[in-house]
């Protein structure tokens, strides 16, 4: 009895100390790390997709460990203005960044980006690659070791290397952006050993949505298969080094690319090749894993659902959706329309149009008056450029001259478009044949530009009010391109 007596205060003062260091002992943020992989100026030439030329088996891994989505859309099919939507969850006609920062744009009304957001919260920032997103001061990136934009694509196995770094550098939760250069003009065929087994022209033909086949566009085509190569062993690299980190399994992954083909109907354009885009989601334990999801989803969709799998309150003002849902449930009825639009871009591009899309068919809408030449179209048919244009991959009107007549009609439509265009995506997916005109489609016209003017409305796009577009053409046409360019359009469109 003594002995007990003796003991029982040992034992309870032992007790009361281990409950307070168990209370008071720093809790473990268990929150899920971000990895967000975006590749540059590419359509869905995986084979995860179903593409039979190449096979990308680092890339088909994530889309097998998660979530594939079918129909995935960026909000501009040029770089700048499809990353300011990424990183802010903003269409670009909603925050002013109307085209390229090399041409003098950036966001013009107060914004508020993910990196802000998830600084504020406790996470650690970084980024690998360009950011080509401007005014940079809204990106508080802790960890930046790689700024250029790499077009040569050199030392690409750097990208991993630096990754590994930021990934072990201690157990904070993290969001790290990884940009591979790989796609974007000028496309390489091999470079440093990458990719290691390229594929030749006698493999390839022009891609779907073109319609057309010669030398310089087969050329093209290889060049760009090989860049898709190249892109797959620098992710495999990349995926290896999150995997030894011990980190996989608490780290939530997007990869997408920014924008589609720089090819005839693609960059700098709004139709499918330039807008629809690879997407795929992978979170260990908290997807419908190897599942694909024919849901229509965009870019604006990724800041709420990073604000979502992180705890953090959702944003009001957002447009997009988070994903979640959809992680587990990929049949989920998610979004009746989704919008793409087109800006400025470049100053020699300009041709401003809308578009929506329900779950078969799209509708474009110019916003400038027709007849009117698409810029874009004629600068990519142009009979004098070289075979080293950024923009040859396209036949020329000289060869369309002889091709057949349903070649002719496609880049006839391309080259002066009715201001209305209307398409069957279920059975027209490469946007050959406009039903604009035709009366059976009348209904369907009518409700897919109601639902269009309606977004205009709710998302306070200026360009929906045509004193204000006549300026900026006005603008547009008479700036000069330098590089200190400075736009008005801020004070006459957003008041700024």
């Amino acid at each position: 009895m003594r002995y007990k007596t003796y003991l029982f205060p040992r034992v309870f003062t032992l007790a009361v100390i281990l409950f307070l260091c168990a209370f008071n002992r720093p809790q473990v943020d268990d929150r899920p790390n971000i990895l967000l992989i975006v590749s540059e100026d590419h359509g869905l030439h995986l084979s995860c997709y179903g593409d039979e030329v190449i096979k990308t088996p680092n890339i088909d891994q994530i889309a097998a460990n998660g979530v594939r989505f079918k129909n995935a859309y960026v909000t501009e099919s040029v770089c700048s203005p499809s990353r300011s939507s990424i990183l802010s969850g903003l269409y670009p006609h909603q925050t002013g960044h109307l085209g390229l920062t090399t041409f003098g744009f950036g966001y013009v009304m107060p914004v508020k980006t993910i990196y802000a957001r998830l600084n504020a919260a406790g996470y650690r920032t970084g980024m690998i690659g360009k950011l080509h997103v401007m005014p940079e001061s809204e990106f508080p990136i802790g960890y930046h070791p790689i700024i250029s934009p790499n077009y040569e694509k050199k030392n690409l196995g750097q990208y991993a290397d630096y990754a590994g770094k930021f990934i072990n550098q201690d157990k904070a939760p993290f969001f790290l952006m990884v940009n591979f250069p790989d796609a974007h003009w000028p496309f390489i065929t091999q470079i440093d050993g990458r990719p290691k087994q390229p594929i030749t022209e006698n493999k390839v033909k022009s891609f779907n949505y073109l319609p057309y086949d010669n030398a310089t566009i087969r050329s093209y085509t290889t060049a760009l298969y090989n860049c898709m190569l190249r892109l797959d062993e620098c992710v495999g690299e990349l995926m290896d080094k999150l995997k030894g980190s011990g980190k996989e399994r608490n780290t939530l992954v997007f990869f997408l690319s920014d924008h589609g083909d720089e090819m005839a109907r693609g960059k700098f354009d709004i139709y499918e090749a330039g807008t629809k885009v690879p997407f795929m989601v992978n979170w260990p334990g908290n997807v419908n894993r190897g599942a694909v999801s024919n849901a229509l989803i965009s870019t604006v969709d990724i800041v709420p659902t990073i604000l979502d799998v992180a705890g953090l309150p959702a944003v009001k003002e957002l447009p997009g959706k988070s994903l979640k849902p959809l992680l587990k449930n990929p049949g989920l009825d998610f979004r009746e329309y989704l919008y793409t639009e087109k800006n400025v871009d470049e100053t020699d591009l300009y041709y401003p149009r809308r578009a929506v899309r329900d779950k078969k068919y799209k509708l474009i809408y110019s916003l400038l008056d027709s007849p009117k030449t698409n810029i874009v179209a004629q600068r990519y048919m142009a009979d004098n450029k070289g075979p080293l244009s950024p923009l040859a991959g396209s036949p020329t009107i000289k060869e369309l001259k002889t091709a057949s007549p349903l070649v002719q009609k496609i880049y006839r439509a391309w080259l002066t478009p009715n201001k209305v265009q209307l398409y069957d995506l279920e059975n027209d997916p490469w946007e050959f044949n406009d039903l604009s005109t035709s009366p059976k489609y009348a209904v369907v016209k009518q409700r897919l530009l109601k639902a269009l003017f309606k977004w205009q409305k709710d998302t306070d796009d200026p360009l929906r009010f045509p004193e204000k577009l006549k300026m900026l053409s006005q603008e547009n046409d008479t700036i000069k391109t330098s590089k200190n360019m400075k736009w008005r359009y801020p004070q006459y469109l957003y008041g700024r």
